[in-house]
């Protein structure tokens, strides 16, 4: 008898849980992002405790893209010249600091205290994201690769609903957002003992160490003479500016002013959330003869939030709209890391997806900051219906570049 879609799915998660390296390597990055989405909201309280302005927050919460931008190509040689593992586990201990003193600084830490460990804390995600891409190829055959990004994504996404509301428990039940700064710190730790557990294989055929410029360039020009990964960059980081920021902006606001709360804010978030879940694990399975075409084309689902946005009547079409996104969002980023780590050569990985972590944090605060301003100038409806027009514009340019429709180079 044919096995059930959904138990097919399973099994094939359950296969890749089988290689007891990636299993380290999968709990390690599990426990950690829990931590990593219980810190913002430590560090929202600990603003707002400190008399801190909208503005500090932004600062605040705006150093860890700062850093992750700053230091991503740096941290992308590195992962490449050293083994991935330890640069890894460095970044786990760096960030384990940094949070931990948070835990026992006396007395409320001022903002600008507290915006440089924030800078530290992205400078430590800027080293351990490219190493943590660029490790997993050497720890599973080709075959199991998009199963194994499929299932990070789970755990992503279910530490996306979990992380903020584990925060937010913490700190009602403390009064202070110290034992969450602490539970953070934990996880690196944690995270720290998993990798211990993981054996990395030796490279072969690793080319010398060269100057460290010259290491940088190699990564850059690896993008730069492949167009289906130029394109796709570029492309995403338009999206995330142009579509992403500016619905991250208005959700709130609309939400609040039309139905006079937070929730559908919150739940529109977790919402996104659970549908990456349900994304994640189709895209375990779904192997699309162009994944790259399929990717994009469910991507056009980010048109649904604006539509709501603007005529929100009611607040469930705008919570179903954000499930459907994030369902159909999800097989992108699942599809996108398995092509990385396929057709980039392993010497030069984790320089390539330094580039793509670069790539998706630069423009998004832009789009973030832009937002406001071109709302004021030409309203809200007209930014709602320039995000729809951005996103078809996009896909439609993306899909003409060689290669970008398939995920590798043409032919």
């Amino acid at each position: 008898m044919p096995r059930a879609p959904g138990r097919a799915r399973i099994a094939l998660a359950d296969s890749v849980l089988a290689f007891p390296d990636f299993r380290w390597l999968w709990t390690s990055q599990t426990i950690s992002t829990v931590g990593d989405q219980v810190f913002p909201i430590a560090a929202t309280v600990t603003v707002l405790n400190a008399g801190g302005s909208a503005s500090d927050l932004g600062v605040v919460l705006g150093a860890r893209w700062l850093a992750i931008v700053l230091f991503a190509l740096v941290g992308g040689v590195w992962a490449d010249r050293l083994p991935r593992r330890l640069v890894m586990m460095g970044a786990d201990l760096f960030r384990a600091v940094a949070v931990g003193s948070l835990a026992f600084l006396p007395g409320t830490p001022p903002v600008a205290l507290l915006a440089m460990l924030v800078f530290v804390v992205g400078a430590g995600e800027a080293f351990f994201r490219p190493a943590e891409t660029a490790l997993l190829p050497s720890l599973l055959p080709e075959p199991r690769l998009q199963a194994a990004n499929g299932l990070i994504s789970v755990s992503y996404r279910t530490a996306a609903v979990i992380g903020p509301g584990l925060g937010g428990v913490i700190v009602i039940a403390l009064g202070q957002p110290r034992g969450a700064f602490a539970v953070n710190a934990l996880t690196f730790l944690i995270s720290f003992l998993c990798l211990l557990r993981v054996h990395e294989p030796p490279r072969v055929d690793q080319p010398p160490t060269e100057p460290f410029l010259r290491e940088l360039r190699q990564g850059l020009g690896e993008v730069r003479s492949q167009p289906w990964l130029w394109g796709t960059l570029i492309a995403a980081a338009l999206l995330l500016m142009t579509v992403i920021a500016p619905e991250n902006v208005l959700l709130p606001v609309i939400a609040r002013r039309e139905f006079g709360t937070d929730a559908v804010y919150a739940g529109s978030l977790a919402a996104f959330s659970l549908g990456g879940v349900a994304g994640a694990f189709l895209a375990i399975r779904w192997r699309p003869q162009h994944p790259g075409q399929v990717a994009w084309l469910l991507g056009l689902s980010f048109g649904l939030i604006p539509l709501t946005l603007m005529f929100a009547v009611s607040p469930w079409p705008i919570i179903a709209a954000y499930l459907v996104t994030g369902a159909c969002w999800e097989p992108f980023a699942v599809w996108w890391t398995s092509a990385l780590q396929r057709e980039v050569p392993p010497d030069r990985l984790a320089r390539v997806s330094s580039v793509d972590w670069m790539a998706v944090f630069a423009l998004m605060p832009l789009g973030l900051v832009l937002t406001g301003p071109v709302v004021a100038a030409v309203g809200e409806t007209a930014v709602l219906v320039g995000i729809i027009v951005c996103l078809v514009v996009i896909t439609a340019c993306v899909l003409q570049v060689p290669g970008a429709r398939d995920f590798r180079p043409r032919g």
